[in-house]
């Protein structure tokens, strides 16, 4: 059986829409990714600064205006304070469903914000609204229309008719169009409806709470009996009643049928009359060109429709008078319209997607990435013309096509998303604009309007003028306004990038291989980076393509490295004497002091590394927790008995023992907490100690908060926001706004952060939180058993005050959890907790982290919400999670033995205290490389020796991004100890980190990577289109197919064509692929072949071929398989070569450029070769309808040894040993044998099925073999060979198993080992595979390999095997989560991943493949949710459970 996962999310951007979703006075900008990941986004103002020089640039004369400049060749550089609106995200969903479409509606229910309409392929329409009371998205209704009568529509071809979603402009309605001329309609609820509508339910009771009528479905021929084959549809402005434009095609053709049907396109314009469901024609144009394909509606001043051709424009305004553009000649061979000639432009708009600007001013994207401003010359209301100006950039802003345009209103901003590349936010602006000198808008990618009008033969005479330059336009001076007449008005545009949503797709193809460092990293920059990483060929049609690099884990760059044995635990901290300046975040760290099992030691890091010699501080004992407070003047050492406080020479100047017990025995400190000014202990017997730092006489004073009643397990030192605790003011004015009230344009939660307040917060032994404000010392807010983890963490009537609960307060039984006795008390205890903000510069927010005792770690983001019933307005929301990063194996037991404090334990007269330390593992790090972080140690290491066997513990960052939601990310140095933060002259915001072994490394944070996703990821640009990608695994080489567009030019073949050629229109291109040898530690071309023009590269797989039939032996050759394209009425052919990579010496100072590519061989061949793979040391290649294999000489020659027939065309083929699996473009995959003695080929078994395959791929579960294949549906299918399964007629037929619907195009499949915990790994299998590109050297032998793959929306995809008994186990967790657990959207998991399921020929129901995702949403939900369904799954299944769920949250943790 089979678990499908996605181990990254999609990038890829296909619907947006802007709405005040969250607050009544912002925006938020919703996209969604890959048709079914939701996030909303804030538009949040971002400054920063920058350097301008003057004196060496033109702007110097705006300096000084004299004619001779004083400083002569100097230059002046000054700070420059930019704004710019950043995205940060706010939330995310998944959806189980495939949207279709995304739109705002403004109903009744709330006039001051909007909701979200989401349409989905299954012909469901949801409504969502923002819930302030929860923090989240909640869904309002769902509309399906599933019945009979549709479904039996559906399931015809006019379902592959597009899907369309659109909301009346004036909130009347929502219109969802689907099949082939279907329209289901949604009424809103408006003021001046007069009850004019039935709004009985189906139980016959009115409902007054729905803010809609109920839906209702019509044919568009009862609308208008002429509407038939719908092609698009949008609800008109400037008319009180909806208004409904649709676009339809009553006749078909196509390219062939022009010279005999052409203008089949009709658009008419309906009013709507939902009371009766009825319309009324208001105006109808026929015979426009057949190739429209879609509209947009224009507000005034403009009105009307404008229509979207592949060869021209056409607009219709609100009285039927339709104007054309023709962009190119092809226009008027296409159709009869009476078009307006600009075919001299010579544009092609497929894909083009617009947006109304300003005045009459429409901004166009067109597919290839370019931008046009579409001029609407008016005469009153009237359009009297069209003119297109080209606007040209100084770095272009799209490098692809846009799916999706949107405004923000009031704010010149526009959104432009992106299926292919990456999404930009943009604003423009006329030069005639004031513009503040210091808050001027980002110069990235400034643009101005370039008119590509036609120049008639007086303008070539006597040229053009020079009024309205293009300098002047870029520098948007106001001097330059007046002498802009209105024919230049579009020339005052200016546009500029101020933010991107990096897109990682699409991937075409994928690798695996070895992380590689420069010549000059040592040993330590090896040991503290990734192994292995993901490298993914990015594909593009518009010469824009490149790599996407993928790591599991956070690899630090290292600059230095030295070992300190029986190292337990370090700190850096800052110190100053009191009369010197404040510390700044640019200081240097002054002392690092590193606690040993038995002593301490200090250094001096300042200026130079080294011991510090003659000090006070006490090294002869260990340290628990080192910190400096009171502006640094004062460096205070928790001692397990003492508090020690050092001036900034680390000279004694305060001593505080810890009280004794009420029994006289020693007690210990067990962990530490600081503030500003502020430290709190927490003793071994629960007790806990506040001290704050007087700022006059520097010295530590006890102060009493804490109940010494209340035994605490952990707390920490935090400063909150004051509005989170206080309801009233002192005049008693109710004060408290809803959240929806305060403003998110300019910082986030910046009225709420205005004012903060110290407070220290404290977990019980009992779990309870509790939070106490230092100001007052008052027991502000408390809340009862949050080790369960709730959803929610809550406080109960906030009209009265918190409590302070007694020494024996128990757990009401009512809350406890399900199955008490099933749990562990000890091992669920939380035993550490942190309130930090995490973040990165544009965005940071506090979040409250809990670890318990087994270190499952849990965030919490903190909000306000509406007062509501007996709910407190302070809450925090559980962050979800994927990543596990709880202890098992022997270290679990271990654990759960040291973390927890034991107020029963005292220590002996002959015990040794100094072996009783326990660190904290969780540190908080203000600023690492900009990021505000947590770093998430290990405890003791029992590591095992397997390296494909899961790691006990990891070590983990926890990061969040303007663009991310908090996340999990596994530290490369999987077993780090202790880090800190460090700061010297050399290393810039850094960290000093130490191992389980004592080698400490001083490193810094990786900046060559983002972190929005939940791997680390980075893009390498090659400017080309890029076909398919290698790995050498002898080299350490990647090989890359790349091609690009040149000039056609006929062959000499064909020169006798040349004489009946005639100039065209638009100059024929055609492609001339390139192969390059790319170095993994620069990521550049160390060398490149060129293919002649027309032959691109299709195939690149590195092979394993047999070169003496004597020796037997194998070398590692690249293999390149191409196909020869010169139009289509040439016959294509192709090429096979075979590459050898061989050393050279490298060219001075490039030490990496010390390879090159050698030609062996170069074989044509009849037909494409569209598919390689080696086999047993031959070469299979798959040419046309015929497999060849073939042997490669001692002599590099080629012999054909065997062959085979195939039916249509082979697109993959995949080996292991002397078996293949090769895949057809229409009848799914063959399993084929290959043997030696003799040559032969031989058909085991094939699947009946008619499915086209794009990738294919064996997954291995110890002696069982399974294929995996995924087609151009979506969809994975799952099969086997079992020639004793009577189903397979003696193996004839391949078994099917298993179907998935993936809702990504999968692209590529490559085989990989899988992780298993220590006691599950097979060391001596008889089944050992080598996957391509990982030595099988660097891996254990193990007996489950799984597939990853890639895919068109950027994400990296998994499946896995798993045994019978481990599904079993998890089918019974996934059909409780699918069932229990509300998801977004009111969607269905379970009929998502069986959607448009294939019929099965062999007449027996399939068993599910498993959706990882949806079954790792467990970790997520709150200990008494989890402990229900283990209880449900079976008796004793946690334990079982909990081990799965790592096993497949960490397949790749060798990576």
């Amino acid at each position: 059986m089979q678990v499908y996962q996605d181990l990254t999310p999609p990038t890829s951007v296909t619907y947006s829409v802007v709405a005040q979703f969250i607050t009544a006075t912002a925006p938020n900008l919703i996209v969604l990714r890959a048709s079914k990941l939701l996030q909303i986004f804030d538009f949040v103002t971002h400054e920063s600064q920058d350097v301008e020089n003057f004196g060496t640039t033109e702007q110097e004369e705006r300096v000084a205006e004299s004619d001779e400049n004083f400083l002569g060749d100097i230059g002046l550089e000054h700070a420059v304070t930019k704004h710019q609106t950043k995205l940060v995200l706010r939330a995310e969903y998944d959806l189980h469903g495939l949207a279709t479409g995304l739109e705002k509606v403004r109903t009744m229910s709330d006039l001051s914000r909007d909701y979200l309409l989401i349409s989905f392929e299954t012909a469901k329409v949801s409504l969502l609204a923002w819930d302030d009371a929860r923090n989240c998205v909640t869904t309002m209704s769902l509309h399906y229309y599933e019945k009979d009568a549709v479904t039996a529509l559906l399931n015809t071809e006019s379902s592959k008719n597009a899907t369309i979603l659109r909301a009346d402009v004036s909130g009347s309605c929502a219109c969802l169009k689907f099949g082939r001329d279907l329209l289901a309609f949604l009424p809103f609820k408006r003021d001046d409806d007069e009850d004019i509508f039935s709004v009985a339910t189906t139980n016959g009771i009115n409902d007054k709470k729905n803010s809609f009528y109920p839906s209702f479905l019509v044919r568009a021929t009862r609308l208008y009996e002429d509407i038939f084959d719908v092609i698009d549809a949008t609800f008109l402005y400037e008319y009180r009643e909806p208004t409904l434009a649709i676009l339809y095609q009553p006749k078909r053709t196509w390219t062939g049928l022009i010279e005999q049907q052409k203008d089949t396109v009709s658009f008419i314009v309906l009013a709507l009359d939902l009371v009766q469901r009825a319309s009324t024609s208001i105006l109808s144009v026929r015979n426009l060109p057949y190739d429209i394909v879609s509209a947009l509606a224009l507000p005034a001043p403009i009105g009307g429709i404008l229509l979207f051709g592949a060869n021209e424009l056409v607009h219709i305004d609100n009285s039927g008078r339709a104007i054309g553009v023709a962009v190119n000649s092809a226009a008027f061979e296409t159709s009869a319209f009476d078009f307006v000639d600009r075919s001299f432009l010579e544009l092609r708009l497929e894909g083009v997607q617009g947006t109304y600007l300003h005045d009459n001013f429409v901004l166009l994207f067109f597919g290839t990435g370019d931008m046009y401003l579409a001029e609407f010359a008016m005469e009153g209301r009237a359009v009297e013309g069209i003119e297109l100006h080209n606007v040209e950039l100084s770095a272009k802003i799209l490098d692809t096509a846009a799916s999706t345009v949107r405004v923000i209103p009031g704010r010149k901003k526009i959104f432009v998303g992106s299926e292919n590349g990456d999404s930009v936010l943009i604003s423009w602006r006329k030069t005639g604009d004031r513009i503040i000198a210091d808050k001027a808008e980002s110069d990235t990618s400034t643009a101005m309007v370039k008119s590509k009008e036609y120049e008639d033969e007086d303008e070539d005479l006597y040229g053009q003028p020079e009024s309205g330059s293009h300098e002047n336009a870029v520098l948007g001076s106001s001097l330059y306004t007046d002498g802009i007449t209105s024919e230049d008005a579009y020339k005052q545009f200016v546009f500029s990038v101020h933010d991107t949503l990096t897109n990682y797709g699409p991937l075409v193809d994928l690798a695996v291989g070895s992380v590689e460092h420069s010549a000059t990293d040592n040993r330590a920059q090896t040991e503290a980076s990734s192994k292995l990483e993901v490298v993914a060929a990015r594909g593009s049609s518009t010469g824009s393509g490149g790599l996407s690099i993928f790591r599991r884990s956070i690899s630090a760059a290292v600059v230095g490295s030295f070992n300190i044995p029986d190292c337990r635990a370090l700190w850096t901290v800052k110190a100053k004497s009191r009369n010197t300046k404040s510390i700044d975040t640019e200081q240097v760290d002054k002392y690092l002091i590193i606690s040993k099992t038995d002593e301490s030691l200090l250094f001096d890091i300042s200026e130079q590394f080294e011991e510090v010699k003659g000090s006070e501080f006490d090294t002869k004992v260990p340290t628990i927790a080192v910190g400096s407070i009171l502006d640094g003047t004062r460096v205070v050492q928790i001692c397990q008995t003492e508090i020690r406080v050092y001036d900034s020479d680390m000279q004694i100047a305060q001593m505080l023992p810890v009280p004794e017990d009420d029994d006289d025995s020693d007690l210990q400190i067990v962990s530490a907490s600081f503030g500003e000014r502020e430290v709190l202990v927490v003793l071994q017997n629960g007790k806990a100690l506040t001290y704050i730092g007087d700022e006059d006489t520097l010295d530590l004073v006890e102060v009493e908060i804490l109940d010494a009643s209340t035994k605490f397990a952990a707390g920490c030192v935090a400063t909150m926001p004051k509005a989170y605790f206080s309801n009233r003011e002192p005049n008693g004015t109710n004060t408290r706004k809803r959240k929806r009230d305060y403003d998110q344009s300019t910082s986030h939660s910046s009225a709420i952060a205005a004012e903060v307040e110290v407070v220290v917060l404290m977990v019980t032994s009992h779990g309870d939180l509790q939070i106490y404000r230092l100001a007052d010392r008052q027991l502000i807010y408390a809340v009862s058993q949050v080790d369960t983890l709730p959803h929610f963490i809550e406080s109960a009537r906030p009209s009265k005050p918190a409590q302070r609960p007694g020494p024996n307060r128990r757990r009401s039984s009512s809350a406890r959890i399900v199955t008490q006795a099933r749990i562990s008390a000890k091992e669920y205890r939380i035993v550490e907790l942190l309130y930090t903000p995490l973040g990165d510069a544009v965005d940071k927010r506090d979040y409250l982290l809990l670890r318990t005792e087994n270190n499952d770690i849990a965030l919490y983001e903190p909000f306000l919400a509406d007062e509501i019933e007996r709910t407190a307005g302070f809450k925090f929301r559980k962050v979800p999670k994927t990543t596990i990063t709880r202890f098992h194996g022997e270290v679990a037991s271990h654990e759960a033995e040291s973390d927890l404090p034991n107020e029963n334990h005292k220590l002996s007269d002959g015990e040794d205290s100094k072996h009783n330390v326990r660190q904290q593992r969780m540190v908080a790090l203000t600023d690492v490389n900009g990021f505000a972080a947590v770093f998430v140690s290990v405890g003791d290491t029992l590591s095992t020796q397997d390296q494909v066997a899961i790691p006990q513990q990891e070590s983990y960052w926890i990061l969040k991004t303007s663009k991310s939601v908090p996340k999990m990310i596994p530290s490369a140095i999987r077993e780090t100890r202790s880090l800190s933060s460090f700061q010297s002259f050399t290393v810039d915001r850094g960290f000093i980190s130490v191992s389980a072994k004592g080698t400490v490394r001083i490193c810094k944070f990786p900046a060559d990577f983002a972190y929005d996703g939940a791997w680390p990821a980075k893009k390498i640009s090659i400017e080309e289109d890029v076909h398919a990608i290698a790995y050498h695994q002898a080299r350490s080489m990647y090989i890359v197919s790349s091609s690009k567009q040149v000039p056609f030019s006929f062959k000499e073949d064909f020169e006798e064509r040349e004489g009946d050629a005639r100039e065209p229109e638009f100059p024929a291109t055609v492609e001339r692929g390139c192969l390059m040898l790319i170095s993994p530690k620069s990521w550049i071309p160390v060398d490149t072949y060129e293919f002649e023009d027309g032959e691109v590269a299709l195939v690149v797989k590195c092979v394993r071929l047999q070169v003496s039939e004597n020796s037997q032996l194998r070398r590692q050759y690249v293999a390149v398989g191409t196909g020869v394209f010169f139009g289509e009425d040439l016959p294509a052919k192709g090429y096979v070569y075979i590459f050898e990579i061989i050393e050279v010496v490298p060219e001075p100072g490039k030490p990496e450029n010390n390879h090159k590519l050698k030609l062996i061989v170069k074989e044509d061949v009849r037909g494409v070769v569209s598919t390689l793979c080696d086999v047993n040391g031959y070469l299979l290649s798959a040419q046309g309808q015929k497999v060849m294999v073939r042997a490669l000489r001692e002599d590099n020659s080629f012999l054909p040894v065997a062959f085979m027939d195939m039916n249509l065309y082979v697109s993959q083929a995949k080996s292991i040993k002397n078996m293949i699996l090769m895949g057809d473009v229409m009848k799914s995959i063959w399993f084929v044998g290959f043997t030696e003695d003799p040559y032969k080929m031989q058909l085991f078994g094939k699947d009946l099925q008619r499915i086209e395959v794009v990738a294919a791929e064996f997954i291995v579960d110890g002696t069982v073999l399974h294929f995996v294949i995924a087609d151009a549906d979506r969809k994975i299918h799952i099969l086997q060979y079992d020639p004793e399964d009577p189903r397979s007629l003696s193996g004839q037929r391949l078994i099917r198993k298993s179907e998935f619907f993936t809702g990504h195009y999968i692209e590529s499949f490559v085989m990989v080992p899988k992780s298993q915990l220590a006691n599950a790994v097979t060391l001596d299998s008889d089944t050992v595979v080598e996957p391509s590109g990982i030595d099988p050297s660097s891996v254990a032998r193990n007996d489950q390999y799984m597939a990853i793959g890639c895919t068109r929306s950027g994400s990296i995809a998994a499946v896995l095997p798993v045994s019978e008994s481990k599904y079993r186990r998890l089918v019974s967790v996934q059909q409780q989560l699918a069932d229990k657990v509300d998801h977004i959207a009111g969607l269905n998991p379970r009929m998502y991943r069986n959607l448009s399921a294939t019929p099965d020929l062999n007449s027996v129901a399939t068993r599910a493949v498993l959706d990882g995702n949806l079954i790792l949403g467990l970790e997520s939900l709150s200990l008494e949710r989890q402990m229900d369904i283990f209880e449900r799954a079976g008796k004793s299944s946690e334990a079982e459970i909990r081990q799965h769920l790592i096993e497949l949250e960490k397949a790749l943790s060798y990576m």
